[in-house]
C-alpha cells in the first residue's frame, strides 16, 4: 500500500477550554497517521490516553503542525486551549506513515 492521504478524510476539531478529542465518526478505519494544523491559538495535548490539561500534555502553537503516528495516537488524542482563546486543528488522515518515519 502507497502512502497517500485518504480520500475526503479532511475535518475540523474545535480546541475549547473542556479536552476533547477527534470525532470518531471523522476517523477513517483505515487511518494509521494524521497531520493537524494548529489554527488560532495555542493547545496542550496528550496522545496516550490521559486527558489534556494546561498543565499536561505538550503544548503547540498556531501554525505548529502535529503529527500523529499512529491509528493509538488518533484515538487517543486529547486537547485543550492554552489561553482564552480557541483554537482549531484541521486534521488530514492517512493510511500509514511516511517511509523511514518512526
Amino acid at each position: 500500500m502507497a502512502f497517500g492521504p485518504i480520500a475526503n478524510s479532511r475535518t475540523s476539531q474545535a480546541v475549547t477550554g473542556t479536552a476533547s478529542g477527534i470525532t470518531a465518526s471523522a476517523i477513517p478505519n483505515s487511518a494509521n497517521y494524521a497531520e493537524g494544523a494548529v489554527k488560532t491559538a495555542a493547545i496542550v495535548e496528550t496522545r496516550e490516553g490521559t486527558t489534556a490539561t494546561t498543565a499536561i500534555g505538550y503544548p503547540w502553537n498556531a501554525g505548529d503542525m502535529v503529527f500523529l503516528r499512529s491509528r493509538d495516537e488518533i484515538t487517543q488524542f486529547s486537547a485543550i486551549r492554552s489561553t482564552s482563546t480557541s483554537a482549531t486543528i484541521d486534521w488530514q488522515f492517512f493510511n500509514q506513515r511516511p517511509a523511514g518515519m518512526r
